[in-house]
């Protein structure tokens, strides 16, 4: 029996002129022996990851037939895909990883009409734990710093934005209504600040819901020794996984895309046994492995909200005509790359609350020398005749 799924509205960003084949993988983790649906999942990943390695945008309608695709897609504006195969599928324990090959015919923007390729920044903060005794179990209290840790690895890993780690930093001293949430002087959340003070375009941090037991065993007053005793010697369980993610403009501090993500692993070790987040034992863990995944998706989200988003730098020191910003060739900066000038405002709204605004100045500069993480670049005229200045702001559509 053929099973057939629709897939709509994905998209695919490139920059080349003719159409490509590009091979991509996608996860899933199994649910009750249902293949299927664990192939439909890890193909819609697999498909967001060829949207980033080809750089082009498809708007599809696809039919998913027996494992295998029969493609009818557009690019909005020119070209087809043409087939889109499931080339490869392999199963370990409960996650499914499957490789598909899609030929696509690229487009030159995204429908904001951007078009640069340069590796935004983002830095990653700390995750708060809501729960803090669900750690008990395993020991794992370091997850609020090892976790965005290991999410640092998997953005980098997939190279399209350089992420750093400020696990030192946490953002929510409200967790239950968090991203809303306010300082304890009653002052809104200052991402802006963290954003300029590590020097980076986006903040991504997170909300730990629920690391406990699936069946959280409640004590029966009648006979509460009989329970504990039942508690003490369980080895294993199935034990829940709830993060909420959020993604910030570090400029800003706009609330750009926040992801709740909910799985479930099997914890099969014993209660009294220790390992910490992140240690080998803990990863051999089928939990552990999920969390992995769920850290994977996350990364694969991230890259693909900000794709099409502006590429932006501050400009930290002006000289004559030289103008110095926080972005090099780690960024893919290169000698004669040209941006816009825009200028930093404070605004408040009515509540008092200070907002940032970016203006065009209508000035380009081209950039004339490269360092890893800064480049120089040069005005027509003297920087101070324009007002160029210090945390001005330069600008790549």
């Amino acid at each position: 029996m053929f099973k057939k799924f629709l897939i709509a509205a994905f998209f695919i960003y490139a920059h080349s002129a003719s159409s490509q084949m590009v091979e991509a993988t996608g996860q899933a983790i199994i649910y009750n022996e249902d293949i299927a649906d664990a192939r439909y999942r890890a193909t819609e990943q697999a498909l967001k990851q060829a949207v980033l390695q080809a750089n082009a945008r498809v708007i599809s309608e696809e039919t998913f037939s027996n494992g295998e695709f029969e493609s009818a897609s557009t690019i909005r504006g020119a070209g087809r895909t043409q087939s889109t195969n499931i080339v490869k599928e392999v199963r370990k324990n409960d996650i499914l990883t499957v490789v598909v090959a899609a030929e696509v015919t690229p487009e030159h923007i995204c429908s904001n009409g951007a078009t640069n390729l340069y590796r935004k920044s983002v830095g990653v903060t700390s995750f708060a734990l809501q729960t803090p005794q669900q750690a008990n179990l395993g020991s794992i209290h370091n997850i609020p710093r090892l976790m965005p840790r290991d999410l640092v690895r998997e953005i980098n890993k997939q190279g399209f934005l350089h992420a750093l780690a400020a696990t030192n930093i946490q953002l929510y001293p409200d967790l239950i209504n968090a991203p809303t949430s306010t300082n304890p002087d009653g002052s809104l959340t200052d991402v802006a600040r963290i954003g300029e003070d590590l020097g980076v375009q986006y903040v991504v941090t997170g909300v730990i819901r629920d690391i406990g037991p699936v069946n959280q065993l409640e004590p029966n007053k009648a006979n509460v020794f009989k329970n504990f005793k039942h508690e003490e010697n369980k080895t294993s369980g199935p034990r829940n996984l709830a993060i909420d993610i959020y993604l910030y403009d570090g400029f800003s501090g706009a609330l750009l895309f926040e992801q709740s993500y909910f799985e479930t692993g099997e914890w099969n070790l014993d209660k009294s046994i220790r390992t910490g987040y992140g240690s080998p034992r803990f990863k051999s863990t089928n939990f552990g492995k999920i969390a992995q995944q769920v850290l994977w998706q996350a990364a694969l989200d991230t890259s693909s909200r900000l794709r099409c988003q502006p590429f932006m730098a501050n400009i930290f020191r002006t000289e004559g005509n030289r103008v110095h910003i926080n972005a090099g060739s780690i960024a893919g900066i290169k000698l004669n790359d040209t941006f816009g000038v825009y200028r930093r405002y404070q605004v408040f709204n009515q509540l008092q609350n200070p907002l940032t605004q970016l203006n065009n100045a209508n000035i380009n500069i081209t950039i004339k020398q490269v360092q890893p993480n800064f480049s120089i670049g040069e005005l027509n005229i003297d920087a101070r005749i324009l007002n160029v200045q210090q945390q001005d702001v330069v600008i790549a559509w």
